[in-house]
């Protein structure tokens, strides 16, 4: 495995989205056969002769712990895990028409999507071709909106750095809510009724929400925004203990680890250990899940 990481690490994605980590870059099997007909496939009924099928877009909101610590995780999200994923999801149910990804930070204050980063190591807009405050997969220039925005600029951000820039969960809950994502707000139209939503939290500490919650309270935030923790997944990427792993010093994430365990008993979750390093393969457990939820999305009626 240090091999192939290396060499995956050498390629850096430069002639464009590459599949790597990932099992297959075609069509994924289906875990289980889509009831049509009124058969639920477990001889009970399903919608009144509603043909269920697999969704067709998926809205994904990666937040991210962005304090000095993250700087090693970063790098690898932003040259190698992220652009990987963005190929792999196009083939997520046999072939998805679309997704869209929007990047906050670990604060919530101002909640608003990223669209500025670092190039060079200078601060600039990353000009996203779609003109929407998210990539979009159709982008022709979508490895490098990820590379951009994945150095995340949070000279806008009003946290204070004690602790209250450690809350991706709750970022990415305050993204999505009226607050910031209602009528003519900053993320208003990014999340669509008829996608799956995805949520991927990244600390090398632990959730740690302002005000206080509980991670069931966190969890519950999170499925209200969709109505349905089925048309949802939920990815806590960090520490499973405190360690100093492949990415430098961890703390154990207790609280993250809590609310994925919520959506992880309904089928809906993936958390990945940060201490192990190569958070690809931990995406890479996380396209199962977001294959199986998206294969369960609903009937057309």
């Amino acid at each position: 495995m240090a091999i192939v990481l290396h060499e995956a690490r050498s390629m850096r994605v430069t002639t464009g989205l590459v599949c790597l980590w990932f099992a297959a870059c075609g069509p994924q099997p289906r875990s289980h056969p889509i009831p049509i007909d009124g058969d639920s496939g477990s001889g009970g009924s399903w919608f009144d002769g509603a043909v269920a099928t697999p969704c067709r877009h998926i809205d994904l909101v990666i937040a991210v712990d962005n304090s000095a610590s993250m700087r090693q995780e970063k790098d690898d999200l932003r040259d190698v895990a992220f652009p990987a994923l963005a190929n792999a999801m196009l083939n997520i149910a046999g072939g998805i028409d679309d997704f869209r990804v929007g990047v906050v930070d670990g604060c919530n204050t101002p909640a608003n999507f990223h669209t500025n980063g670092y190039i060079n190591g200078v601060s600039g807009s990353c000009n996203f071709v779609g003109g929407e405050p998210w990539m979009e997969s159709s982008s022709p220039n979508l490895v490098n909106e990820f590379k951009c925005v994945g150095d995340v600029d949070s000279s806008d951000m009003l946290c204070t750095g004690e602790n209250d820039d450690e809350q991706p969960a709750s970022a990415a809950a305050t993204a999505l809510e009226p607050l910031w994502a209602g009528p003519g707000k900053p993320n208003e139209g990014f999340m669509r009724s008829n996608a799956l939503l995805v949520v991927v939290a990244i600390t090398d500490e632990d959730e740690d929400p302002v005000p206080g919650a509980s991670a069931q309270e966190v969890y519950e935030r999170l499925v209200a925004i969709k109505g349905d923790v089925d048309k949802m997944v939920f990815v806590g990427i960090g520490g499973n203990q405190t360690c100093d792993g492949l990415y430098g010093h961890a703390r154990e994430a207790m609280k993250l680890r809590r609310i994925t365990q919520n959506f992880i008993d309904e089928g809906r979750g993936v958390f990945w250990d940060i201490c192990q390093g190569n958070i690809e393969q931990g995406l890479t457990q996380a396209l199962t899940t977001i294959e199986s939820a998206c294969e369960d999305f609903g009937p057309i009626l």
